[in-house]
């Protein structure tokens, strides 16, 4: 048998209470999302918005409920519903893996026990197996997904509908945050159960961020330098931030606040070799985009 494959970050998901709404603000910024779809026998519908060149597409998911008792009733969507009732922001990372049956069997042999669920559009169309990685010491609410259609043909009918043609410069997911105030158990989940391999390891001030390499992104853990550090006695969990690469920062800060948005200043990055800046969550339904220049 093969074994464990992660393979890609596919997405993450942002439970908000109005797609409408939420929609309509990342359009404003300039990006393009899919038509809606809703996902049957769950009582949730999305729009999504695509980055990335084929090997390395990425999606932010934007999730919200059209049915409530149907949603309620579904284990599969709880953490959606209360994560909207709480405005929690980013609630799911889902890494993508070419082969999930035997991805679920090498995680039942290290004592895990995801179970494989399918997800279909209304009238029945499926889209893809997931199943949830309750992984002690993870710190993230994550899943691994395979899809129906093949990532070579997914990519090229996205970019056949026009998914890739935005009106604001996103290249690329860069990378995902999560606080990992035991840093050490932290790594362990995700080298030891998930199979990933630790690429860096950055210094900061008050912080040491772990980089944990899957594709072409990173997942970034981080955890405290010391006893006195910011990170101490911060909570587990994703961070509600996405990274993304840009051409030209100042181009894309410019064209942001055209758009009446309020991004930070252009400042060097903690990551070497970077200047970065940020669009807030409170203007983005939730999640925060950091906008990442390579100099």
């Amino acid at each position: 048998m093969r074994g464990m494959s992660i393979d890609w970050i596919d997405h993450v998901v942002l439970p908000v209470k109005s797609l409408a709404d939420a929609s309509a603000a990342y359009e404003r910024l300039g990006l393009t999302l899919t038509p809606p779809t809703r996902h049957a026998g769950l009582g949730t519908e999305n729009r999504v918005f695509h980055v990335g060149d084929g090997p390395n597409d990425f999606y932010v998911e934007l999730l919200a409920v059209h049915d409530p008792e149907a949603a309620r009733r579904s284990p599969r969507t709880e953490t959606y519903v209360k994560a909207i009732e709480e405005g929690r922001g980013l609630a799911r990372l889902m890494l993508g893996t070419t082969d999930i049956a035997e991805t679920v069997s090498a995680l039942k042999a290290k004592g895990i026990q995801p179970d494989v669920e399918a997800v279909s559009r209304e009238g029945g169309a499926k889209i893809c197996d997931t199943a949830a990685l309750d992984v002690p010491g993870l710190n993230v609410t994550a899943g691994v997904i395979q899809y129906v259609e093949s990532r070579e043909s997914s990519h090229a009918r996205r970019a056949g509908a026009g998914s890739f043609q935005h009106d604001f410069p996103l290249k690329r997911l860069d990378h995902l945050a999560s606080a990992a105030p035991d840093l050490e158990g932290a790594t362990r989940a995700w080298t030891e159960v998930l199979g990933v391999p630790v690429f860096g390891e950055i210094r900061g001030t008050g912080i040491l961020i772990r980089q944990m390499k899957i594709g072409d992104a990173i997942v970034e853990l981080l955890g405290p330098d010391g006893p006195d550090s910011r990170m101490a006695g911060r909570p587990p969990g994703l961070s509600s931030m996405c990274a993304f690469e840009v051409p030209d920062l100042d181009a894309a800060v410019a064209l942001a606040q055209e758009r009446g948005f309020n991004p930070s200043a252009p400042n060097k990055g903690i990551l070497p070799g970077t200047r970065v800046a940020s669009i807030p969550g409170t203007e983005l339904f939730g999640m925060g985009l950091q906008l990442l220049e390579y100099v």
